[in-house]
């Protein structure tokens, strides 16, 4: 991203964060100017309650992790600080794994910025040693393309706005009112209050909300570029870390998800960790067997740590097993 649209990204951030301060602002001194009329009560509540609404966001763990102490996961902190060193960002502060997750990512986490390291257990059961430094490589090189907290929550605030004023989405309660109503009168049956309250609020904010669309399109077109370049860079450092060939793999195994089948499968049958494990990395040499190259890759800069992939997998045996019972439920 050039130096001028990198200012021009900070000054229509800024600017939205600037908006979105001034609706709290003007609603909270609405209701200190004016402490004993009503009206002005619920309008200043409206606008602290847009504000918070609109406040910029920061990054939040996917939900149903679970964070991992270093005493109780050595070898698995271990090896993402070796690869995320090797990588070139900070060492991840926390570990977490989602039970059901079908990938990983780096984020820093909350208002202190926390790196904090998630990973998908299905995904992480069927990769082989060398497959797993490739995923966390490519979570870790991630964090390339974080636009950071000004710009990054002014997208989240837009985007909110968006949501607001083209999603909707449809009320479950709402929903069922309004059948009970058309069961009883028919063709005759109205929307409920709520239903129309809502697309006249939407309606209204449609005319007065352009400029917000307009910022999200604009501030979108600005770090577009800085983005893609961010993303082919971090290709290229996961690469260099994990191999062109186990990166490649994993890519693939990432976008058709076909480790999910046997892994559900031998839940359903019953098996036992070891032998799913075990019957996870043939899979995972056979698909090496399989590939043949078309000239050499270079020497990662990471190896494979397969010693240490095997105790993670000491490590994380009931955390598997979780997983393993979860993935046969959803079976």
């Amino acid at each position: 991203m050039s130096p001028l649209a990198r200012i021009a990204a900070y000054v229509i951030a800024i600017a939205v964060h600037a908006f979105t301060l001034a609706f709290a602002g003007t609603g909270l001194l609405l209701i200190l100017l004016n402490p004993g009329f009503l009206p002005f009560w619920l309008l200043g509540a409206l606008l602290i309650g847009i504000g918070v609404l609109l406040r910029p966001r920061t990054a939040r763990l996917s939900p149903g992790a679970e964070i991992l102490s270093r005493e109780s996961a050595p070898a698995l902190y271990r090896l993402a600080d070796q690869v995320a060193e090797a990588t070139g960002v900070p060492r991840p502060e926390a570990v977490a794994v989602l039970d059901l997750g079908l990938g990983a990512d780096f984020r820093r986490t909350g208002l202190d910025r926390r790196p904090v390291l998630t990973i998908g257990v299905p995904l992480w059961l069927a990769l082989s040693p060398a497959q797993r430094v490739a995923l966390l490589a490519r979570a870790c090189a991630s964090t390339r393309t974080d636009l950071g907290v000004i710009v990054g929550g002014a997208l989240t605030t837009l985007g909110e706005v968006r949501a607001a004023l083209f999603g909707g989405g449809v009320n479950s309660s709402r929903q069922r009112a309004h059948e009970d109503m058309a069961l009883t009168l028919g063709a005759w049956a109205p929307e409920t209050t709520y239903d129309a309250a809502g697309q006249m609020g939407r309606g209204l904010g449609r005319l007065i909300g352009w400029p917000a669309l307009l910022a999200e399109w604009a501030l979108r077109r600005l770090t577009r570029g800085r983005l893609a370049q961010e993303a082919e860079l971090a290709r290229q450092a996961a690469e260099r870390v994990a191999g062109q060939a186990a990166v490649r793999e994993l890519t693939a195994l990432l976008e058709s998800r076909r480790y999910l089948a046997p892994l559900q499968a031998a839940a359903l049958r019953g098996e036992d960790l070891t032998a799913i494990r075990r019957a996870a990395l043939d899979r995972a040499e056979l698909r090496e067997l399989e590939r043949v190259p078309a000239r050499p890759d270079p020497a990662p800069a990471l190896p494979s740590a397969a010693a240490e992939s095997a105790r993670v997998d000491q490590e994380l045996q009931a955390v598997y097993a979780r997983a393993v019972q979860g993935l046969g439920l959803l079976s």
